[in-house]
């Protein structure tokens, strides 16, 4: 006679939970926008919001972007700390920010982070600001033409998804 241990059996049929099914159902107050569609997910999170309540999609509801296929987090600093407890589970490599409008990224900081960096146009701008940098006419071209490009020195994250997402 075969015994069959069904205990086992269930246990080992567990589902494994998605980084969007537990921020948004099991811990509450987060919304994961794009999850499953994009290759950048956007990450609203409101304090004071029920685990049922909706989250309001404003730009100041933004704590967290999430890149390359959910494995690499880019988190306003105030927020890191309870994410990373939060999310520990996943294995995400963070980079922390004080904010999404600073220019506080450089294509060298995130070089070890990521691996779309090579379809990003680079051009060093800072010409246009600083009188004492010889004038770069044929930089001036393409940024004149409207392409969309990211100064390799200095950018904020809101550019750099803007970027991404062109």
């Amino acid at each position: 006679m075969k015994f069959i241990n069904l205990l086992k059996r269930k246990k080992n049929s567990i589902p494994y939970i998605s980084l969007c099914g537990k921020l948004e159902a099991i811990i509450g107050g987060y919304y994961l926008s794009g999850s499953g569609l994009y290759d950048i997910e956007t990450l609203y999170y409101d304090p004071d919001a029920g685990i049922y309540d909706e989250i309001p999609l404003s730009k100041d509801k933004i704590v967290a972007y999430f890149l390359e296929n959910e494995s690499i987090a880019i988190v306003r600093n105030d927020i890191l700390s309870k994410l990373k407890a939060e999310t520990k589970e996943y294995n995400l490599k963070f980079v922390s920010v004080e904010n999404f409008e600073g220019e506080y990224l450089s294509k060298e900081l995130l070089e070890s982070y990521f691996s779309c960096l090579q379809n990003i146009t680079w051009i060093d701008d800072d010409f246009m600001y600083d009188a004492s940098i010889e004038f770069d006419f044929e930089a001036f071209e393409i940024i004149d033409s409207g392409a969309l490009y990211l100064n390799p020195k200095h950018f904020s994250v809101e550019q750099f998804i803007s970027v991404l997402r062109a």
